[in-house]
């Protein structure tokens, strides 16, 4: 386990004093907004030092969320290869930010065309700010095979969206945060992550996992509150996970993915609906 100094801990949520519309009369009231925050990360090893952008991400578990970048960005394979993760505060910042210094072994892949950005990381987009197409590949490269992946009734895949609010009490509070679950084969929830922006949403998911938990990706599936574009494909893919559910669309790339690699997708799940896009044999369905 790395060494974890002390990161941002601020509230996930902010009071603000807005001016409500509402039937024609306006009111003054207190409302909550998600926090949105810049966070800087760099990696180095004895010979390299690689910053990998600056990520704009909700303050709280940020060693998760950046454990889980270094090994859905294909830089670390375990937690093992962290040696520690330093957190300072920047100086004279307009806003609250943070830099992460992350020391690896030699055994970490370190490569600037791979794993730099030319420019931020958004709270809405993973991939972008990528320097190169061949960044954007996906590491894995065989398919999923049939007998691989948790099976889920169709019961329980309707009953996700009620399980996964329940523990959003942020959320409830804003609109602004996106959420990704662990989901085991009872169909119950192990474990949530939220975020304003989706990735970082599934990297702390990731990062906690690295942490200590034994169970593998694919004897379970993964819940987005939101759409699932490529990057939450890539990072699903990355940690080996066959059955994606998503509340919001999937993007036609996430669909073809998806087939490609014989993945468990399933969209639009809201009330007693949603769509299978790929690989529907992993749900069990009442009739």
């Amino acid at each position: 386990m790395p060494k974890n100094d002390i990161s941002a801990k601020g509230t996930a949520t902010v009071r603000s004093r807005i001016l409500r519309i509402a039937e024609g009369k306006a009111s003054p009231e207190d409302d909550r907004l998600t926090v949105e925050e810049p966070l800087e990360v760099a990696v180095r090893n004895s010979k390299t030092t690689l910053p990998l952008g600056v990520a704009f991400r909700t303050p709280g578990d940020d060693e998760a969320l950046v454990l889980g970048m270094l090994y859905n960005e294909g830089i670390i394979t375990s937690a093992t290869e962290v040696v520690d993760i330093r957190f300072t505060q920047a100086k004279g910042a307009t806003m609250p930010a943070w830099r992460a210094m992350v020391r690896v072994t030699e055994s970490a892949t370190l490569e600037e065309g791979r794993h730099s950005r030319a420019f931020p990381i958004s709270s809405a987009c993973g991939a972008c700010g990528k320097s190169a197409l061949e960044s954007l590949r996906i590491a894995r490269e065989d398919r999923f095979h049939d007998r691989e992946g948790v099976r889920l009734s169709e019961e329980a895949v309707k009953a996700l969206p009620l399980k996964l609010l329940q523990l959003q009490s942020d959320f409830q509070r804003t609109g602004g945060l996106h959420a990704a679950a662990r989901i085991g084969a009872d169909g119950g929830l192990i474990a949530l992550a939220e975020d304003i922006g989706r990735h970082n949403a599934m990297d702390k998911l990731t990062g906690a996992w690295l942490r200590g938990d034994s169970l593998p990706w694919e004897e379970q599936a993964i819940l987005f509150s939101g759409r699932l574009g490529y990057d939450l494909m890539q990072k699903a893919l990355a940690c080996g996970c066959p059955f994606l559910v998503s509340i919001g669309a999937p993007s036609s790339f996430a669909v073809e993915l998806a087939n490609l690699f014989n993945v468990t997708l399933v969209g639009f799940l809201r009330g007693e609906r949603f769509n299978v896009y790929s690989a529907p044999y992993r749900i069990h369905f009442s009739d």
